[in-house]
């Protein structure tokens, strides 16, 4: 049992998730910095992209399984989600055009 002062939100797999929208942002903003209206831009977009959203994924459902109860991890679920759309979104321009 929890004592009074215990800490049960994960705010450090919140850290991760945020950390992970940064890397993909950085790495698109990267590749068309480098590669201007380029299909190799596009390609690591779409790679980074895909990368991104497994990182997240897995990090969500790891951090779901230590912590056990569902409850306890809202704002886990909260930034993961958060941070899965802003990687979409991130996206959207270098995949469609």
């Amino acid at each position: 049992m929890p004592g009074p002062y215990s800490e049960t939100t994960d705010w450090q797999g919140t850290a991760w998730a945020f950390a992970i929208w940064a890397a993909h942002f950085s790495l698109l903003w990267g590749a068309s910095s480098v590669f201007p209206d380029q299909p190799p831009a596009r390609w690591i977009a779409l790679a980074g992209t895909l990368v991104a959203i497994g990182g997240l994924a897995i990090l969500w459902r790891v951090r779901i399984r230590a912590k056990g109860d569902p409850r306890d991890s809202r704002i886990l679920t909260l930034a993961t989600g958060v941070s899965a759309l802003a990687v979409l979104f991130g996206a959207l321009p270098a995949l469609v055009g």
